[in-house]
């Protein structure tokens, strides 16, 4: 409430501002600054050490899903691969042959159990020759687990081989490379990642609201924000989570 002298001459429109009474909405702004982020990216990293041979991106461009972003030298997972391909090979070998010894092994047991009956052969003979067929099964049995052993590993060693070509795990835009072509990576301890794919399409803001405001908000909230290269335009939007402990900054360990 406020007052002001007037003189005989003024007139009071010409001191007070006059508006006429009507209804209208309060808003209660709660101001935070914040990061604009794209709500859906990924890091992609490379599974296995090697000389980076090729990039085909650059920052900004639009990939598909599957779409080939780099290329690793392949020799060295290329000649394990090689190893594990001969060594199934000669174990497989080492099994037919078994299995022609074992043939053999029961064709002399039949027989031996046959001279047995008619007894013209000697137990002792008997004997030898069941134990050599056991001995011939025991022999495949034993080659077809190093054989089952060998395909596990050469089935992760090709998969392997396969990582030296990196894809695009998503559809979305190259925003940052931290790898050159012929830069050597070392995934033995940890991935080292390549580039970030980020769908823009869809972005989402990270923002601190103090501890006094917080209460105040809560999802589904209308809100809006503003850029620091466009002040007169509003982009508007809802509140999507509120979490209940500050995210972790990016980057920090």
């Amino acid at each position: 409430v406020g007052a002001a002298w007037l003189t005989h001459t003024q007139d009071p429109a010409d001191i007070f501002e006059i508006e006429t009474v009507k209804r209208g909405n309060i808003e209660h702004n709660v101001t935070a600054i914040g990061t604009l982020q794209p709500r859906s990216y990924v890091d992609v990293g490379a599974q296995v050490s090697g000389q980076i041979l090729a990039l085909h991106v650059q920052p900004g461009d639009v990939v598909e899903k599957g779409h080939l972003l780099a290329e690793i030298d392949p020799r060295v997972p290329q000649a394990t691969v090689d190893a594990g391909r001969a060594a199934l090979a000669g174990l497989q070998a080492q099994l037919q042959e078994q299995e022609a010894q074992y043939v053999l092994a029961s064709q002399q047991h039949e027989r031996q159990q046959q001279m047995q009956a008619e007894g013209s052969t000697r137990t002792e003979e008997v004997q030898q020759a069941q134990a050599t067929l056991k001995t011939a099964a025991a022999r495949i049995n034993n080659l077809k687990a190093q054989i089952d052993q060998t395909q596990s590993t050469l089935q992760g060693n090709e998969a392997l081989l396969g990582f030296t070509k990196i894809y695009a795990p998503m559809s979305g835009s190259v925003v940052s490379i931290e790898a050159k072509t012929g830069q050597t990576l070392n995934a033995t301890y940890q991935t080292p990642t390549l580039l970030r794919i980020a769908d823009l399409s869809t972005m989402t803001v990270w923002t601190y609201v103090s501890e006094a405001d917080v209460l105040h908000v809560k999802p589904e909230m209308q809100v809006y924000f503003k850029t620091l290269g466009a002040d007169d335009r509003r982009w508007s939007s809802t509140v999507r989570q509120v979490l209940p402990a500050p995210p972790k900054p990016e980057g920090a360990s």
